[in-house]
């Protein structure tokens, strides 16, 4: 009953105006004009009836402009409720692109680097919680600094206009603010960093997104602005002409990054790593992974850089890695290959390491368990990669029974003053002792994230603090 009444309250209170103001006009002395004409005309009853008919009309007025005001408050929340953020409260992407982005200079993005892990670690709700104390802190900054209005696009992505013309200096400015933070939940402090990107080049938006996507995958840059170079990854048709070129003149080439043993201080193996040669540059297999899967000629740069690292180690005695995804070893042609270079190459087989990837996206451990099985038989070792995020089945891995855990890069990065992620690498630690296997650290680039890293009990690092990436003649003269 009471939501019969609230659905129609409006047209409630107009049958009530009309019954309530009828006698009233009808007893009111301005309407004695009325009711003379009325009078005159009483044989057709028009009397009261007229000024009942005043009376509805006068409801109707009412009732109509209070619901033209009643649609014009819903438009209003409507578009409110469209164009904001409902956990942070935000303008949200809809305002954003309200905008004109002609009227300003720059259109800048920024994302928190990993929140992923939060999101894992934490649960939705906490990281929930934690997302809207970093976009508070991070509408503060903004504000104070380019008064400019922060928009959350989506996740952990956000982003503002400006105008400023010393761009690049601002937006190291706004890091170093938000970055000198700490966030505290559970009694847990933490420090979150950010990768920016900015565009002045039309659309300013997609291109600041375009930069975006090569800020997240640079081991030294976080301030990136967009230049047309950027295109290069979102242009296939021209990275598949590069790849075909690549592999015609054998250009499609591993290179070696050194691995360190913490403990004597010195190079314990090598990863072999996929590499495009292009004059005098490398391309780093971000740009151009997702165009050979798309064109699906994946398995062709998996069976050239096998060939040649095999052939590269032949006459080197260091111990080395492969990487292998999931999508390589259930190819039969692929997996064929695998073997049969095992089969060819014995003593290199005893050296070698395959390192899965992308063990989050297996499907069937049976099938991998039984891979892993064949290639012990030559010696092989095993590894796993992004060891400590996207794993929701520890049981499996140990199943596996890994020689070595490669510990997630952006749990090492995001290492420093970050106790959530330390308390994690020691369980990781521990758990990868009390079952015998070695544990590596990924993106190690400087002394003190190094000297962490080692007092934690972490076997190996890799990362620039050592060694880049090299083709085999800079490493190995001879």
């Amino acid at each position: 009953m009471n939501k019969i009444v609230k659905n129609n309250l409006d047209e409630i209170i107009l049958i009530l105006f009309i019954l309530i103001i009828s006698p009233i006009l009808i007893n009111l002395n301005m309407f004695e004009v009325i009711y003379e004409i009325t009078r005159s005309n009483e044989e057709y009853e028009l009397d009261e009836l007229f000024i009942v008919f005043i009376s509805i009309l006068l409801g109707l007025s009412l009732y109509s402009f209070k619901k033209f005001k009643d649609l014009e408050k819903t438009r209003k929340e409507i578009i409110t409720i469209n164009e904001t953020d409902s956990l942070t409260k935000l303008k949200n992407r809809n305002a954003f692109l309200t905008h004109d982005e002609y009227e300003y200079r720059y259109v800048v993005l920024l994302n928190i680097i990993d929140f992923s892990v939060f999101n894992k670690y934490l649960g939705f709700k906490k990281a929930d919680k934690l997302l809207i104390q970093v976009s508070n802190q991070l509408q503060d900054i903004i504000k104070e600094n380019t008064n400019q209005a922060l928009f959350r696009i989506y996740g952990d992505e956000f982003a503002f206009y400006c105008n400023d013309n010393n761009i690049n200096e601002l937006l190291k400015k706004i890091k170093l603010k938000f970055e000198e933070k700490n966030f505290t939940l559970d009694k847990y402090k933490f420090t979150i960093h950010l990768n920016i990107s900015y565009s002045d080049t039309a659309p300013k938006y997609l291109t600041a997104l375009s930069a975006l996507r090569f800020t997240r995958n640079s081991i030294h840059k976080s301030i990136y602005k967009y230049t047309e170079n950027n295109d290069l990854k979102s242009n296939s048709l021209k990275m598949l002409q590069i790849l075909e070129k690549g592999f015609k003149e054998r250009k499609v080439i591993p290179v070696y990054q050194a691995i360190y043993d913490n403990k004597s201080k010195s190079i314990y193996k090598y990863e072999s790593l996929v590499r495009i040669k292009q004059k005098k540059n490398l391309i780093s297999p971000w740009e151009f992974i997702d165009v050979a899967k798309k064109f699906k000629i994946y398995h062709k740069i998996t069976k050239n850089i096998i060939q040649q690292t095999f052939e590269d180690f032949e006459n080197i005695t260091d111990e080395f890695s492969i990487n292998l995804s999931y999508i390589d070893i259930i190819n039969i042609n692929t997996n064929k290959y695998i073997f049969k270079m095992l089969s060819l190459y014995p003593d290199v087989a005893k050296r070698l390491t395959i390192e899965f990837l992308e063990t989050e996206n297996i499907e069937n451990y049976e099938f991998l368990l039984e891979f892993t099985k064949k290639v012990r038989e030559f010696g092989t070792k095993i590894a796993l990669d992004d060891f400590g995020t996207g794993y929701s089945n520890w049981n499996n891995i140990l199943k596996l029974k890994p020689d070595y855990i490669k510990i997630d890069g952006s749990l090492i990065q995001n290492l420093i003053n970050n106790q959530a992620n330390i308390n994690l690498i020691k369980l990781i630690v521990e758990f990868a002792k009390i079952n015998n296997i070695k544990t590596i650290a990924e993106f190690v680039d400087n002394e003190k994230l190094a000297e962490l890293i080692t007092n934690l009990g972490i076997d190996y690092s890799q990362g620039y603090l050592y060694a880049e990436p090299k083709e085999k003649n800079l490493i190995w003269n001879n």
